[in-house]
């Protein structure tokens, strides 16, 4: 293409009136060969349109580019700048803009063995680099594939299912792994300051109940980083009476080991309440991170529950003394030995008759869970509030497998943040929509008015849990036997599923007091069945209200948090509104599509208002096409660049899920005979090394 790029040769001059000129003289210069030597084939064909040709002008040497661009694209070669001329003064007085293969490359750098490369032509024009210009859109939507755990590749695939073809992209999956590799590059040092920059930011702005802690070392490198925002401390203020710890691996490029705060709001979903990153799981870090639980959220948990790690353990009996510790209840297990209402002397039993029949009796592991049968079998705390979350297993492995969804171990702190609140805003945006079907009236099973009463009470999900207690208790439970005493009746019942046990439920006729031997309302927080039935034989129509739990009414966070959230700051209102124009522009323009319906003639004028709109747009900007840049990147991540590194990132952290596999010598042999030859610069042979580690070097 050497021939080629002199034949297509573009020189601007900027003379008097800023305009760029086609200058003939340069051109015939280079004109000194025969073209009919080139062949038809060599000679660039395109419309008429798009040619340039002599005295051309154009406002500024962006246009110019932009022009010669499009003639190369449409003729099938690329083109790049070339060289400068500037007077005294530094203004450009000439700039050749000419075709990619110009100039004669360097014989070392040619293979003699690679046959030579044909040119692109028009078949191959959308791999051309003038055809390949990632735009705001496409930078925005790489972006905001990858708050969802979408990668570049899956993305530009995505792209292409929106556009319809490969050739409408306007780009490669290379260019679309390039973008995203520029943004961590960008980042690169500045991570842990572009972090706690923002915190600082969203504390200023939009959120001054959004509350931080960190802490680095002796070389000022990041350790532990704790977070939660507004929102999140109005939940835990009503939902925070247990909290589930549970940590989380592989979830950014630091190894740090990611723990959310986990509780059950309203509704029986999970809900988070703020966040912990941490350099290593041991006693120093735990410490550090209950330390700040206390600073931020000012209040203790009545339960903490956790996994069995004994560091964290330990840290929790040093900052939490007063607060009930267990674990989580494994679910597999429990189906074995494990049942509702069960005393500990039946579960010992239980306990014992499994392990015998399945001859286990010698298990290290199963005799320490024994051993620590008090943390986790209900039966020895019945007494304690655990809202449903002491079976946290399947639990916690969904909250893990939730934010895994959307973070993954190559980002960077900045990154992981932003995908942390896509999956925050997506739970809190469940929570809206399940708060918007309470309003709607569930239909009733029973004809009791207590059943009612629970619907203007109770949240949908809640209800649905309350009535199932309120037909059971309408079904078959037999009455053993009355006793009143002072007023307080004492009852005893007995399920018809479980004829081995008898409940004692006493009722205080005055005070509408009622407590029962399952111990169900202590535990989860409303009434059991065997309640509800001991209140309709009662003559008690409604659920006495002390034993309606805040935690479970609708609207409960907006009702009995005491906690306002900050106004939007001028910056955020004005990105929120630019947020919404574009929104509106999309819908705008899918609609115009809808309506079109694939109607030729609508869809050609859609396209030429949509040319006639982007050329004014264009000019009206005057923006300039550079590459990435960091105006670009806070825009994206909305954060800014710190200039000074003040704190060091995390060092690489080797934690669980971090290691790699080590890799045997056989392994290795049979990884070497897959791998690909390459040609060595050094000694010219085609093998496993290259010029680095060739062994003739030595």
């Amino acid at each position: 293409m050497e021939n080629t790029s002199r034949n297509t040769e573009f020189q601007s001059n900027s003379d008097a009136c800023s305009n760029t000129v086609f200058d003939h003289h340069r051109f015939d210069e280079n004109f000194d060969f025969d073209v009919q030597e080139l062949g038809r084939d060599w000679i660039p064909e395109c419309s008429e349109g798009l040619k340039p040709y002599i005295d051309q002008r154009f406002s500024d040497l962006d246009q110019d580019f932009i022009f010669y661009k499009e003639y190369g694209r449409s003729s099938g070669f690329d083109i790049r700048w070339s060289t400068e001329r500037s007077d005294r003064d530094g203004n450009t007085i000439e700039k050749y803009f000419v075709c990619s293969r110009s100039g004669r490359p360097d014989d070392k750098n040619v293979d003699k063995k690679t046959p030579k490369a044909e040119e692109n032509g028009k078949g191959g024009m959308q791999f051309l680099r003038c055809s390949r210009s990632l735009t705001e859109f496409h930078k925005r939507f790489i972006f905001d594939a990858s708050k969802s755990n979408i990668g570049a590749s899956r993305a530009y695939t995505i792209f292409k299912s929106m556009i319809g073809s490969y050739e409408d992209v306007g780009a490669t999956v290379v260019d679309f792994k390039n973008f995203s590799r520029d943004i961590k590059q960008h980042i690169g040092k500045h991570d842990t300051d572009m972090i706690v920059q923002k915190f600082r930011d969203i504390q200023e702005s939009s959120d001054p109940n959004f509350k931080f802690e960190y802490k680095t070392d002796s070389a000022n490198h990041l350790t532990q980083l704790f977070w939660a925002d507004g929102e999140g401390k109005r939940n835990y203020e009503v939902f925070g009476d247990a909290v589930s710890f549970d940590a989380t691996y592989r979830t950014n490029m630091y190894g740090m080991v990611f723990i959310p705060l986990i509780g059950i709001d309203n509704h029986w979903k999970s809900v988070t309440f703020g966040a912990i990153l941490l350099e290593r799981e041991d006693n120093e870090n735990y410490i550090w991170a209950c330390e700040s639980f206390k600073k931020v959220f000012g209040k203790d948990p009545k339960c903490i529950i956790t996994d069995q790690d004994l560091a964290m353990k330990a840290a929790l009996q040093y900052s939490f003394p007063l607060v009930k510790h267990r674990l989580c209840f494994m679910d597999k297990l429990g189906r074995v030995i494990w049942v509702d209402h069960i005393m500990p002397e039946e579960f010992e039993q239980g306990w014992t008759y499994a392990v015998d029949e399945f001859d286990l009796n010698k298990n290290v592991w199963l005799k320490e869970m024994f051993d620590m049968r008090s943390l986790w079998i209900p039966s020895y705390f019945n007494d304690e509030p655990m809202v449903g979350l002491l079976r946290t297993t399947s639990r916690s492995e969904s909250s893990n497998f939730y934010f895994g969804n959307y973070v993954q171990r190559g980002d960077t702190l900045s990154e992981f943040y932003i995908c942390y609140q896509s999956a925050i805003e997506k739970q809190r945006n469940n929570a809206k929509k399940l708060t918007h079907y309470d309003d709607f009236t569930p239909k009733t099973i029973t004809d009791r008015e207590i059943e009612k009463d629970a619907i203007r009470l109770y949240t949908r999900a809640l209800f649905y849990k309350v009535q199932e207690e309120i037909r059971a208790g309408s079904m078959d439970i037999v009455l053993l036997g009355m006793t009143c005493l002072d007023n307080v009746k004492k009852i005893k019942i007995q399920e018809p599923v479980n004829k081995t046990r008898i409940f004692e439920v006493a009722v205080n006729m005055d005070t509408h007091n009622i407590e029962c031997s399952c111990k169900l309302f202590t535990r989860v927080g409303y009434l059991c069945s065997h309640a509800f039935f001991c209140l309709g034989i009662c003559g008690i129509r409604i659920i006495p209200r002390q034993y309606v739990s805040n935690r479970w009414l609708k609207n409960a966070v907006e009702r009995f948090s005491t906690l306002e959230l900050g106004e939007i700051s001028d910056r955020d209102a004005t990105n929120l509104s630019r947020r919404v124009q574009t929104q509106d522009c999309w819908f705008e323009f899918q609609g115009c599509l809808s309506d079109a319906s694939g109607n030729a003639d609508i869809l050609e004028y859609i396209k030429n208002g949509l040319c006639s709109m982007r050329k004014h747009i264009t000019i009206t900007m005057n923006k300039p096409r550079t590459r990435l840049n960091s105006k670009q990147i806070e825009e994206l991540i909305d954060s800014r660049v710190v200039n000074e590194i003040t704190i060091q990132n995390p060092n690489k952290s080797n934690n669980k899920g971090s290691r790699k596999r080590i890799i045997s010598g056989a392994e290795k042999s049979i990884g070497c005979n897959k791998r690909k030859m390459r040609k060595c610069a050094t000694c010219q042979e085609y093998a496993y090394h290259d010029s680095r580690t060739c062994p003739e070097k030595n």
